[in-house]
């Protein structure tokens, strides 16, 4: 006897109803893992440029972002980032910390270094903000100190 097909609805309920059945065994998933997924990822760089690189050029990537419509978009983005944006920047609360504090610091330094520079003049105004623009565009590529703000 032929089993019955479900519908995508049908097959979409499933998939909800088993994650909310098995958050623990995602968690337990999570903390089994032994080596960190970045850094192996990192490790496939060339890899990840070639597929990225043939899903634009085949179309696959424009496809994919032209099957949901904004609506879709704004839905998803609301349900899931909504209650999930402050736990997650909660959890993620050192990691912000860490990369912020050194991006403040160029940020201030870069403020400093051009904060007696003269406003008299239009010219002196635009070679302030030139001079500003510059080294902020420095310090995010890390050309001045050897790091970036990244």
């Amino acid at each position: 006897m032929a089993r019955p097909r479900l519908t995508a609805e049908q097959a979409t309920q499933r998939l909800i109803q088993g994650a909310q059945a098995n958050v623990g065994r995602y968690v337990q998933g999570i903390q089994s893992v032994t080596e960190s997924p970045m850094a192996k990822a990192a490790t496939k760089a060339a890899k990840a440029a070639a597929g990225y690189a043939e899903s634009i050029q085949s179309g696959r990537w424009a496809a994919g972002l032209a099957s949901s419509s904004i609506e879709e978009w704004r839905a998803g983005a609301i349900a899931g980032g909504g209650s999930a944006y402050t736990a997650g920047i909660q959890s993620k609360s050192a990691k912000i910390a860490r990369k912020l504090g050194p991006a403040l610091e160029a940020t201030y330094n870069v403020a400093d270094s051009v904060s007696n520079m003269p406003t008299d003049t239009v010219q002196q105004r635009i070679a302030k903000s030139t001079a500003y623009q510059q080294k902020r565009y420095d310090a995010s590529r890390g050309s001045a100190s050897g790091r970036g703000m990244r």
